[in-house]
């Protein structure tokens, strides 16, 4: 009977993993024509998506039978080992038991708790592209996902008014302190004022990456601009007591706003020229 059960989980494993493979082969099948298309929002997190989903199935595979399989290799050994010596050797397949369903299920959950996260931060990175998108009819580009040195811009906007370079922070609510909004975050010039506490969580981000676009800018396009960065939060209420800051702290939806009240600083040329080398470095997503 242990023996036609190990047989069986080998021939399961065997079968999926070869499932697996054929489907990850058919998504290798291409059309004649295959344009490169402009990333959306989100794209990184998109494709690491459907990465964890093409594993979660194999995931929850090794981890539902593994300490199974552990368990039926501990009672066959036990069956072949004397009498005197088979309670010992049933008591650690037992223990192995035990703490292989354990660690299996702490590898699951952490699965399940990247692939949540990874769908949360998308959904955000969908609701500033939304937020942001009227500015099109201002003479501004947009891009999203822009690849850079081992990280993403998420959404970079050219127009008129300058380069901005926006990070997107999708974070859930907490228990909110006494005397405190649950759904507001404050911005004092030095730190970010959540309903639980306080810290500088995405601000040294945001400034990196937008110098990281300035350097690129002027190595690139020959534009010596300096994009200004922009943290967002989105389904949050986001005030500022920091006026002129070198990070614009806002809302999705005060982006738009940010972006029309600065005073004009590029023409229209730079303007075509800066998104022409954006354009070609977003155009990277196979169809």
């Amino acid at each position: 009977m242990l023996l036609a059960l190990a047989l069986y989980l080998a021939a399961y494993a065997l079968c999926l993993g070869g499932l697996w493979l054929g489907r990850t082969n058919r998504r290798r099948e291409r059309p004649p024509v295959a344009p490169r298309l402009l990333r959306g929002p989100g794209e990184s997190l998109r494709w690491r998506l459907q990465r964890l989903d093409d594993a979660l199935l194999l995931h929850a595979f090794g981890a539902a039978f593994l300490p199974m399989g552990v368990f039926v290799g501990g009672l066959m050994l036990a069956l072949n080992v004397p009498v005197t010596e088979r309670d010992p050797v049933m008591f650690a397949a037992f223990g192995l038991f035990v703490v292989t369903l354990y660690f299996s299920g702490r590898w699951m959950l952490e699965k399940f708790t990247l692939r949540r996260d990874c769908h949360l931060g998308l959904l955000g990175e969908k609701i500033v592209a939304e937020a942001i998108a009227p500015l099109t009819v201002d003479g501004c580009r947009i891009f999203h996902d822009v690849p850079a040195a081992g990280f993403n811009l998420d959404h970079v906007i050219v127009g008129p008014t300058g380069v901005f370079a926006i990070e997107t922070k999708t974070r859930r609510a907490g228990r909110a302190l006494p005397n405190r909004r649950p759904d507001e975050i404050t911005f004092d010039g030095a730190q970010l004022i959540f309903p639980w506490g306080e810290d500088n969580f995405g601000i040294d981000q945001a400034r990196h990456r937008a110098a990281w676009l300035a350097t690129w800018l002027r190595d690139t396009a020959g534009e010596p601009v300096l994009p200004m960065p922009v943290l967002t939060f989105p389904g949050w209420n986001v005030t500022t007591a920091a006026a002129g800051a070198d990070v614009a702290v806002v809302s999705p939806s005060a982006i738009p706003g940010l972006v029309r009240n600065r005073p004009a600083l590029l023409s229209a040329a730079q303007v075509d020229h800066i998104a022409r080398q954006l354009e070609t470095l977003c155009r990277d997503v196979e169809f």
